[in-house]
């Protein structure tokens, strides 16, 4: 198909250059959202768009379509037809290859290394995440409920981190970082990280996965460190590093972190809930992982400063409220979380935030009690 559409261009626009490309770095559409360019949807051709619901809202993408681009003062003509389900066909029609090579390395470069940007990489292709960037804009570490001494630790550790350069280069040593944030699921790990890239305020690439059609895992880790060579300073962050880092290419891994090529100006953040499951070689070698932050679940007062607004348990007896924040131990910020959409579901019932708060915490202690001696009678059963 994609060669009978090639003659087909060629054809029609003889004294035309033609640029075809497949590359997921090449989205034209978005790059027309963010401003730059302008993309015209030719009506004298049969345009076959297709819809998909994302983000609770109808996008529209083309299948099969022609467009006029207007760029820089210049006229260019896109053709794409969607070859299956992997990509789509892409081909740029100018006055000549120069032109068409220049729009195609704009489109690649805003996708993909825009100062500042959020790039996911997922199948082994960047994409630039503008939703993010937004999603994030307000996140500060001063308005998360942490541990003074973990926030101080991020922001000395972490966040200062990119303007200390001249100083690593006195002291002769790698301007680099690696991080580990640790601990039990449900506790801010995420966020935090959200929070981080705000206000770090320099290009980031998350990777989703290191999996990719037609692609090693080891291709895609070097094709991540080679792209956080050029964005520099750069954030590469991988959550539930020890679910995504296979055995068979830890040792890549490990080698792009400390090889033979620098990583100058590029910190490495990694989340796991199981510190002791990482290889030894990422979490005790030294110039790795340096910077080790513990997200313990929360303790008694930084439950009461997450439960005392969205449940006005200031509102409250202070015997209950206590009581409420002493019943409530175990939970990490994520079962608070649960514990407040369950109790405010079932004060609208009842009216009575107090009554509902107890019928919480007496179902989540029975829920408990049920599991604990369900654990009890299988040990007891296999005992001798």
């Amino acid at each position: 198909m994609s060669f009978e559409l090639s003659k087909d261009i060629r054809l029609a626009a003889p004294d035309q250059a033609v640029l075809e490309t497949e590359d997921f770095d090449f989205d034209p559409i978005a790059f027309a959202d963010s401003g730059g360019c302008e993309l015209i949807v030719r009506d004298d051709a049969n345009g076959h768009w297709e819809a998909r619901w994302d983000d609770n809202q109808i996008e529209m993408r083309p299948r099969n379509a022609i467009m006029d681009v207007l760029w820089r003062g210049n006229r260019l003509t896109l053709a794409v037809a969607k070859k299956n389900e992997c990509g789509r066909n892409w081909f740029v029609v100018g006055r000549d290859i120069v032109l068409c090579e220049q729009f195609f390395a704009a489109v690649c470069k805003w996708n993909s290394d825009g100062e500042n940007a959020i790039c996911v990489f997922d199948e082994g292709y960047f994409e630039r995440d503008e939703e993010l960037r937004e999603e994030i804009k307000e996140r500060k570490l001063e308005q998360m409920v942490l541990d003074p001494t973990i926030r101080q630790r991020l922001m000395q550790e972490v966040l200062e981190f990119f303007v200390q350069k001249e100083w690593y280069v006195a002291q002769g040593l790698p301007w680099k970082r690696g991080v580990i944030l640790h601990g039990p699921p449900g506790n801010g790990k995420t966020q935090t990280i959200r929070a981080l890239i705000n206000e770090a305020n320099v290009s980031t690439i998350y990777v989703r996965s290191l999996l990719a059609y037609r692609m090693s895992p080891e291709q895609s880790i070097k094709r991540i460190y080679a792209r956080a060579r050029e964005m520099a300073p750069c954030i590469v962050v991988m959550e539930d590093l020890d679910s995504m880092l296979m055995d068979r290419y830890r040792s890549y891994f490990l080698n792009e972190l400390d090889g033979m090529r620098t990583l100058e100006g590029v910190m490495t953040i990694v989340t796991t809930n199981h510190l002791e499951k990482l290889d030894v070689a990422i979490r005790d070698r030294p110039s790795r992982f340096d910077v080790k932050i513990e997200f313990p679940n929360p303790n008694a007062e930084m439950r009461a400063a997450y439960l005392g607004g969205p449940l006005f348990l200031t509102k409250l007896k202070p015997e209950f409220a206590t009581e409420v924040v002493k019943r409530t131990g175990d939970l990490s910020f994520a079962g608070l979380q649960e514990f407040v959409r369950a109790s405010v579901a079932r004060h609208m019932r009842v009216m009575d935030l107090r009554k509902a708060l107890s019928l919480t915490l007496d179902e989540m202690v029975g829920v408990k009690s049920t599991k604990e001696s369900r654990g009890k009678k299988k040990k007891k059963s296999g005992s001798k």
